[in-house]
């Protein structure tokens, strides 16, 4: 298996993120990570390396992917597999909130938004991210410099 298709493995099956949240965290296009992920392009070496840091791989998850092997073998791995899942998306969003703690801190809005959201029922719940999302991006393209 090619590194991309592992490191989609890992961001899908793993941390259960989306491909444009890996892209952004990446600091690259959603289409130039989706052309990794395919195997259309390879994947940068110095991107790798910043992907082991940003999604906190531990040293056996990245040189599976590099090395295109699974992370483990068979039922008497699937525990040991299930709890670095666990531990994995742990160490992940704890770097998350670590990154982006200061922009929740600093903004009222956005603090109320989270509990507006959470209060929603999860299909309501995706449907006024995607508002807000493509909201979001439509300002963005009305205003390049900020």
């Amino acid at each position: 298996m090619a590194i991309g298709e592992k490191f989609k493995e890992f961001r899908e099956d793993v941390l259960q993120i989306r491909q444009r949240e890996a892209a952004a965290l990446l600091g690259i296009d959603p289409a130039a990570l989706s052309n990794y992920e395919l195997g259309k392009r390879d994947f940068p070496y110095d991107l790798l390396v910043k992907a082991k840091d940003v999604f906190a791989m531990t040293d056996e998850q990245y040189l599976a992917m590099l090395l295109g092997r699974p992370y483990g073998q068979g039922r008497k791995d699937a525990v040991r597999l299930s709890a670095e899942t666990n531990e994995a998306r742990a160490r992940y969003y704890s770097r998350f909130t670590e990154a982006y703690g200061d922009v929740i801190r600093e903004s009222p809005e956005l603090r109320e938004l989270i509990v507006l959201l959470a209060a929603q029922e999860p299909g309501v719940r995706r449907e006024m991210l995607h508002l807000v999302k493509g909201m979001a991006e439509m300002f963005k393209k009305m205003n390049p410099d900020g």
